[in-house]
């Protein structure tokens, strides 16, 4: 569940009319529109740079986590649509069913679902064992009653897939004033509850609806002054992906400035600021090139529909059939070896970007493209391994995207072919026709299979 604030965040409108949708709003690119194509008199042309000498940390799929995105027995096939795309995470309620906000997808189960067919791991939302948005908060006696619950079921189950508790979600627009301070009442006593009775488990917060400098300021400040700090640090990005770098920035000149260590941090709802293009291709790009750049640990898609659970975020259709979205993230959940540096026009920006892997084990680079952006993308790649040969194979693929509810069966292969190299670099154009689908360019040596 989601409180945006209107004056913080980029809300963008939708207006349906006549099968078309365009999306009127506040952004640093064109105007998303599915409906937008590139027509052959005229080609807009941006570079996306890819250093392929450059590591900069283990592929580990930090974006392909989703809140709620699977629950007791949806999807039904955990093998066949989870495990290809490797997710790194999820949220999940701490408590479902009667009495709590979600009426399914509890952690403890969820856990269960997951445990040893990916490497996912499940955080615990504490928040949601209270009824109501916002919560319903009834004292800290039946509060700390049903902590108490969750950690004996956690510890119970004799499982290893937990990432950590989230204490609380939202606080801003979910605590109510009445209540008490929420800093005294509520964090700080579920503190040092889990440190007493879960001590190595990692503790989650603030998970702000959005990040705002003030508020992270405020908060840190206290958890410093009174030894409470979580161990990872989270917030929410609802409202588009051109703010995720100078956020990061921000959050780290802050740690620096207040002398804290370097915390985790975890971005546990993601989302374009309209959600009808959640999920879609080319919208999810730019955040997930984002994340990876700038060293986010944990990311996870968020979750509109409670009518319609277990999407994976929008990944699947209501009747469980894969929709373009979910061809993406199986390629991201394909990569291997290490990530590497990628460039794009405009960091501030949910126009052209891309993220890419190298696997010098398979002797195989993937670099994934897309973002609010038509036109020709020409992707300089640079540092090619001399263990390629000077004969490399290229292949170019997209995958489509018109709705979270449109199937789509598989990619498509646009070129298969041989290119010679001499200085390790190599110019691959990449012709973007819509800026809701995504792009995929492959890299291997020419004999590979």
């Amino acid at each position: 569940m989601l409180f945006i604030p209107t004056k913080s965040s980029s809300i963008l409108k939708a207006v349906v009319s006549i099968g078309l949708l365009f999306v009127i709003g506040c952004n640093n690119s064109k105007q998303l529109s599915g409906e937008d194509v590139v027509t052959d008199d005229h080609f807009e042309r941006k570079t996306l740079y890819v250093d392929l000498g450059n590591a900069i940390k283990p592929v580990t799929h930090v974006a392909s986590g989703a809140l709620y995105g699977v629950v007791e027995n949806i999807p039904t096939n955990i093998d066949g649509l989870v495990a290809p795309l490797n997710p790194s995470s999820y949220v999940q309620p701490a408590l479902s069913g009667e009495g709590a906000q979600q009426p399914y997808g509890s952690a403890i189960a969820v856990s269960k679902r997951l445990w040893k067919v990916t490497k996912a791991k499940v955080a615990i939302r504490l928040a949601d064992v209270h009824p109501g948005w916002p919560y319903q908060w009834s004292g800290w006696n039946n509060w700390e009653k049903k902590v108490r619950e969750v950690i004996t079921a956690k510890q119970r189950s004799g499982r290893t897939n937990y990432y950590g508790y989230e204490i609380w979600n939202e606080p801003k627009g979910t605590w109510q004033a009445q209540n008490g301070n929420f800093l005294t009442t509520v964090w700080k006593p579920t503190y040092d509850l889990l440190r007493k009775l879960d001590p190595l488990s990692k503790i989650i917060g603030p998970s702000s609806a959005y990040y705002a400098e003030s508020q992270m300021e405020e908060f840190l400040r206290f958890c410093k002054a009174n030894d409470c700090m979580p161990d990872i640090v989270s917030w929410h990005q609802l409202q588009g992906s051109q703010t995720i770098a100078n956020n990061i920035t921000n959050y780290r000149a802050l740690e620096n400035r207040l002398q804290i260590t370097p915390r985790l941090i975890s971005i546990n709802e993601y989302s374009h600021d309209n959600h009808v293009f959640e999920g879609a291709p080319g919208v999810a790009v730019p955040f997930i090139a984002k994340f990876e750049r700038h060293g986010v640990d944990t990311a996870n898609i968020s979750w509109w529909f409670p009518a319609l659970p277990g999407r994976l975020g929008s990944l699947i259709t209501a009747e469980g059939a894969r929709n373009g979205g979910w061809w993406l993230y199986k390629w991201y959940g394909e990569m291997s070896g290490e990530m590497v540096t990628t460039t794009p026009p405009n960091e501030a920006s949910d126009g052209l970007d891309g993220f890419a892997s190298l696997d010098m084990k398979n002797q195989r680079a993937s670099i994934i493209v897309g973002g609010n952006f038509l036109g020709i993308a020409d992707v300089k790649i640079s540092g090619i391994p001399t263990s390629f040969a000077d004969r490399i194979r290229v292949k170019v693929e997209h995958v489509t995207w018109s709705s979270k509810e449109s199937p789509v069966n598989g990619t498509v292969v646009d070129s298969d072919s041989v290119y010679s190299i001499q200085t390790g670099t190599l110019t691959v154009p990449v012709k973007m026709t819509n800026p809701l689908w995504g792009y995929r360019i492959s890299l291997s040596r020419e004999d590979s299979p």
